[in-house]
């Protein structure tokens, strides 16, 4: 009998971690790779700038790419799809490119990617993008795909012996995020590689796939790749937390009276992946506390590590995030950073532009004013000012609303002054300035730049960069 119960012990053991490695799927997929191509190639927001580099070094007399580029740079992969009763900080948009994202991972042939994707643009559009990816295909097949064949399968063969202990680690994150994670839906990590042994990688983490570039000429790849999606698997899984859930711990941040509520929940995300994955994930994996940096921003190094002892106990105990959890977190956040509420690096992380123009050429200078002297993490421009998109982005709580306004401009002072009950009175408009304000109803800080000469932008910026706190009231000139 006692043979009998040793064989079903070992036959259940074997099973259970057969069905772990099943759980979880390690591949690459050239479709998305090919996509991943041009989409680098045309410099999209979160790709890596090494990696476009390379693409340029090796196609930049190609008059054929160049016009792929152009033709897929026209295209509109923005446009969002609200996923109705979410709460807004909680990912209630999905967009096209989310989507493309998603289809690519999934894709066997690029017939199959079409069919996939069909209606998410206009029948147009999306022959316009068929069309482009198959004559992308071969650049990436020559350029990337077949230069790399001996590290895609090394890769995914040192990876494999992680796969049980991944799959372990997630049903773990999956309880004490709530998420409520199907059994029968694998949790994918999708490899592309970079044929580079140096430079910036990208992870994106899309529905239930883990979409994760690495450096093809570097040896250690694979253990750094397992880190990384642990990190992110707690995106996905946050993400996928039920409705009911959601709206649950929206209304723990909202309805708090704590100063620093709307900061903590502004970097909940990301501090508690950085605190689950390279805190709690990596000393399981590892055996001891990594020492080092979590992660390369303050904010977000800060409160990882300052949440990872919450973590592990309610991970520890077998709990589930709930309202105690949450005002902890806040407490947490205030303790590490008693100034953030005034803390420009901060306050420009998330950020709403706003301007009556709409050339390309000002767009991509106001964007790039802030980018080159600030962390700007998430950021949407809108214009004109009176725009139905723009009047929902000025609503939005939470978020620094950014205003630029030309001498032309002048005009639609009034209108501003209309959205919010403190905007500045009587101001001098005989020279540029930049002056803020904060406005209670969307709970946000307000920053507005008056251009009297357009060239004073940057000056401005410098000046704001330099003050690198912000004091409502105060006029900043170039006097």
């Amino acid at each position: 009998m006692k043979k009998v119960w040793s064989l079903l012990l070992c036959l259940s053991l074997a099973l259970t971690l057969s069905s772990q490695e099943q759980f979880i799927e390690i591949r690459h997929n050239a479709i998305l790779g090919s996509f991943s191509f041009i989409d680098t190639a045309s410099g999209a927001p979160g790709s890596a700038p090494s990696y476009q580099g390379y693409i340029n070094a090796q196609l930049e007399k190609d008059e054929q790419f160049d016009t792929l580029v152009a033709q897929y740079k026209k295209l509109d992969l923005q446009a969002n799809i609200k996923r109705e009763g979410y709460p807004e900080k909680r990912h209630s948009y999905i967009s096209v490119k989310d989507l493309l994202w998603i289809h690519s991972a999934n894709a066997s042939s690029i017939e199959d990617f079409s069919s996939r994707t069909l209606g998410l643009l206009s029948p147009h559009d999306h022959a316009t993008l068929i069309a482009i990816i198959k004559k992308t295909a071969p650049y990436y097949k020559r350029l990337v795909w077949d230069t790399t064949s001996a590290s895609r399968t090394a890769i995914e063969q040192q990876m494999q012996p992680y796969k049980s202990q991944i799959a372990n680690l997630f049903a773990k994150v999956d309880h004490f995020i709530g998420s409520q994670w199907p059994k029968s839906t694998p949790f994918n990590i999708i490899l592309y590689p970079i044929p580079l042994d140096r430079g910036g990688t990208t992870a994106i983490p899309k529905g239930n796939n883990l979409i994760c570039s690495y450096l093809a000429g570097r040896n250690d790849e694979a253990k750094d790749l397992v880190g990384i999606a642990v990190h992110e698997m707690n995106h996905i899984l946050y993400d996928a937390q039920p409705l009911a859930l959601q709206q649950q711990i929206d209304n723990w941040f909202t309805a708090s009276t704590h100063p620093h509520a709307h900061l903590a929940y502004d970097f909940f995300d990301e501090g508690l992946a950085t605190a689950v994955g390279n805190g709690w994930a990596y000393e399981q994996i590892n055996g001891v506390l990594d020492q080092g940096e979590w992660y390369n921003f303050k904010y977000i190094n800060g409160y990882g590590k300052g949440l990872y002892p919450l973590v592990k106990s309610y991970i520890e105990a077998n709990k589930v995030i709930d309202q105690q959890f949450i005002e902890e977190a806040i407490s947490i956040f205030a303790t590490q950073f008693p100034d953030a509420l005034t803390d420009l690096e901060l306050l420009m992380n998330n950020v709403n532009i706003f301007s009556q123009t709409e050339e390309m050429e000002d767009i991509n200078r106001y964007f790039e004013g802030i980018q080159q002297r600030f962390t700007m993490r998430s950021a949407y421009f809108s214009s004109p000012l009176e725009d139905e998109k723009a009047q929902l982005r000025f609503r939005e709580s939470n978020r620094t609303k950014f205003i630029v306004l030309n001498k032309e401009d002048v005009i639609y002072l009034d209108y501003l002054a209309s959205l919010f009950t403190d905007f500045p009175q009587r101001l001098n408009l005989k020279q540029s300035f930049l002056s803020s304000f904060y406005d209670q109803t969307t709970q946000s800080d307000v920053i507005l730049v008056y251009l009297d000469h357009p060239n004073d932008y940057s000056a401005l910026l410098d000046k704001l960069k330099e003050a690198a706190t912000l004091k409502h009231g105060k006029m900043l000139t170039l006097d």
